[in-house]
C-alpha cells in the first residue's frame, strides 16, 4: 500500500468521523460551535474525535458547579495561583514576630486607631513582643479594651435589670457577653463566671426568642462548664425543632466527641443517615 492511498484513506476517516460530530451534535441537541467544528476539520482524525467526546459530553450541574466555585475546598485552594503581591506581604501576626521594631511600632499605631475588638488576637501576640514599647502599647490597649468591655457589660446588664422583660435588651446582653468570652481576654474563674452569667441569661430566653444559633451557643456553652448531659440535651432539642439545619446536629456530634461517647455517636450517625438536613459544603 503506498503513502498516497494511506493519506486518502486517513482523510476519508477524517471526513466521516467529521461529519459523524456535526450530524450526532445536531440529534443530541448539543451541535457543536464554529470554532469546535473548524477546530475539529483542520486536525485530522484527532479533531472529529473531540468533536465527538464534546458531543456526548455531560452538562455540568449549575447548582454543583456554583457551590464548588463559591466553596472550594483545601485541595482546590491549594492550586489556585499566588497572589502576584504575595511575596512582598506578609500576615500580621508574623509581622510582629519578624519585623524591626520601629515597623512593628507603626503597625501597632495603626491597630490602636482601629476598632481593637477586631484587633484583640493581634494585640495578645504583641502583648509579648521582644520589644519594650510594642508590648506596651499592646498591653496598655488591651487593658483600656478589657475596660470599655466591662463597662457596657455592666451597662447592658443595669438596663436589662430595669426591662427584664425587655427581649432585645437581653439580646444585646447576650451578645456582648458572647463576645467577650470569645475575646480571649479572661481565663479561670474570671472565664467561667461570666459564661455562668451567659447560661442564665440564655436559660431566660422564650422558646420563639431562641433561634438556632441561640440554641447550639447555649449548648456549647455548657459544655465548656462540664455540663456535657444539659448540652447534648440542648443540641437534642435544637435538632427536634430545627431537623433541616445543620448546626444543632454538628454541635451534638461535637458534644459527643468531646465526651469521648462513641455509643451515641454511632448512633448519631446512623441517624443522620436519614435525618434530610440540608447540608453546606463546609459542613460535608
Amino acid at each position: 500500500m503506498d503513502k498516497l492511498t494511506v493519506v486518502l484513506l486517513i482523510g476519508i476517516v477524517h471526513i466521516l468521523l467529521f461529519l459523524a460530530a456535526l450530524l450526532l451534535g445536531k440529534r443530541r441537541g448539543r451541535p457543536l460551535s464554529g470554532g469546535e467544528a473548524l477546530f475539529c476539520f483542520l486536525l485530522p482524525v484527532f479533531g472529529p474525535v473531540c468533536g465527538l467526546e464534546l458531543v456526548y459530553s455531560r452538562e455540568p450541574d449549575p447548582e454543583l458547579l456554583r457551590e464548588m466555585v463559591m466553596n472550594p475546598d483545601a485541595m482546590r485552594k491549594s492550586y489556585i495561583a499566588p497572589d502576584p503581591e504575595a511575596p512582598e506581604t506578609a500576615p500580621m501576626e508574623e509581622a510582629f514576630l519578624i519585623s524591626e521594631p520601629h515597623v512593628r511600632r507603626d503597625m501597632m499605631m495603626k491597630l490602636l486607631n482601629d476598632d481593637p475588638e477586631h484587633n484583640v488576637e493581634l494585640l495578645m501576640i504583641a502583648r509579648f513582643n521582644d520589644d519594650p514599647e510594642t508590648a506596651h502599647y499592646a498591653t496598655a490597649a488591651l487593658t483600656e479594651y478589657q475596660r470599655q468591655t466591662e463597662m457596657s457589660l455592666q451597662q447592658s446588664q443595669a438596663l436589662l435589670a430595669k426591662q427584664p422583660d425587655d427581649g432585645e435588651a437581653r439580646l444585646e446582653y447576650i451578645r456582648r457577653l458572647r463576645t467577650y468570652i470569645n475575646s480571649g481576654l479572661l481565663e479561670g474563674s474570671l472565664l467561667e463566671r461570666q459564661r455562668i452569667l451567659l447560661e442564665q441569661e440564655l436559660n431566660r430566653l422564650t422558646e420563639e426568642e431562641t433561634d438556632v444559633g441561640l440554641g447550639c451557643l447555649r449548648a456549647k456553652n455548657l459544655l465548656e462548664l462540664g455540663r456535657a448531659p444539659e448540652a447534648a440535651k440542648a443540641a437534642r432539642a435544637m435538632i427536634t425543632r430545627f431537623p433541616g439545619e445543620e448546626e444543632p446536629w454538628l454541635e451534638l456530634m461535637r458534644i459527643y466527641v468531646e465526651c469521648r461517647d462513641s455509643r451515641s455517636l454511632t448512633a448519631l450517625k446512623r441517624e443522620l443517615d436519614g435525618a434530610g438536613a440540608f447540608w453546606s459544603y463546609a459542613g460535608r
